[in-house]
């Protein structure tokens, strides 16, 4: 068995909780060796948790999920004291109901009203489905790595534009299933797409905090009834300034317990699941504004939204990459 080979094992055995005595017989290798094939999957991102138990070493691993949900990121205003982002949800590639035709028409409005940063609240991809599962007939690309190869051909990009994203309950069945966190596969392979973590990040401007937040609990069928329910778990000290709230494909904004909330809508058609769960789903994005005081302190949060109300059918057979280059050059129409 050569090297590679005992390290894919590795990976298959440590899927399930195992000792290190287990290890070495069934990789036939002592135990200094197994471990310093443990050490070369951490140090490559691949998370195996060791505890000892009865005078032995077991171990689990968790693929390339982040055992700490402690995100964070700083941004700055400008010399108005502002901070201006694009605010969108749900992209869902990889599904049959991807609308990257739309997502483009929002990059483009974002580059014409001078808009260089989109931050995409999760669910980036559709995630994957068992074939058993009534909802994989929905998905064109069945597989983790096509999904991620997928994203990091399409996404649109605009010279200067950044896209900074946080993963949600969708782009979590990657990691169910393959062990793969997508987020950090797509960044890697995009210099201008930046992940902020697993399903939250905590983004300061100046001196205001943003919470940046894609739920894995369902829709309700009340609106608000989500985002006032993560703000009510807040402690005064720890509430954010702002509440980003993706993954409920709505579109709202309101002010509870002094924290501006904006629910964002999602750039995706109506799936299966949402129609069979009843789910509403608007279309579209918030381009928002934040201004903060000399101090730095959140002065005010001005949002517009921009609504879709008609998707294109079948538009993931019609892929067209978005590249704008600064001299105007532009791919993909």
């Amino acid at each position: 068995m050569s090297l590679e080979e005992k390290i894919e094992k590795l990976k298959e055995l440590t899927a399930r909780q195992i000792s290190l005595t287990n290890l070495c017989v069934e990789l036939e290798l002592n135990a200094y060796e197994v471990l310093g094939l443990i050490k070369e999957l951490r140090d490559s991102g691949i998370n195996i948790i060791m505890q000892k138990k009865d005078d032995d070493i077991y171990m689990f691993n968790h693929g390339e999920r982040e055992l700490s949900q402690e995100n964070t990121y700083k941004f700055q205003t400008d010399e108005s004291n502002e901070f201006k982002f694009v605010a969108i949800s749900d992209t869902r590639f990889g599904s049959k109901h991807q609308q990257l035709s739309i997502l483009n028409d929002i990059y483009m409005k974002a580059y014409a009203l001078g808009y260089n940063n989109v931050i995409l609240c999760g669910n980036i991809s559709e995630g994957i489905y068992p074939l058993t599962n009534v909802y994989a007939e929905g998905n064109f690309l069945a597989d983790t790595l096509a999904q991620v190869d997928y994203i990091t051909e399409h996404f649109p990009y605009i010279e200067g534009m950044k896209t900074y994203f946080i993963t949600g309950a969708k782009d979590e069945k990657h990691l169910k299933a393959n062990k793969i966190n997508i987020g950090k596969r797509i960044s890697d392979a995009r210099p201008d797409m930046i992940y902020l973590g697993d399903t939250s990040c905590t983004v300061t401007i100046d001196k205001a905090n943003m919470l940046v937040f894609s739920p894995k609990l369902a829709k309700t069928y009340t609106v608000s009834y989500r985002p006032q329910q993560q703000i009510d778990s807040f402690r005064s000290e720890d509430k954010p300034d702002i509440l980003l709230y993706g993954g409920l494909l709505q579109m709202e904004k309101f002010t509870y317990r002094s924290v501006e909330c904006i629910s964002v809508p999602s750039v995706c058609g109506t799936t299966k699941e949402m129609n069979d769960k009843r789910y509403s789903n608007t279309i579209g994005a918030w381009y928002v504004t934040v201004e903060t005081d000399k101090y730095g302190n959140l002065r005010s949060v001005r949002a517009m939204d921009s609504v879709y109300y008609k998707t294109t059918k079948d538009d993931y057979t019609r892929p067209k990459v978005l590249r704008l280059e600064k001299k105007g050059k532009k791919s993909g129409e």
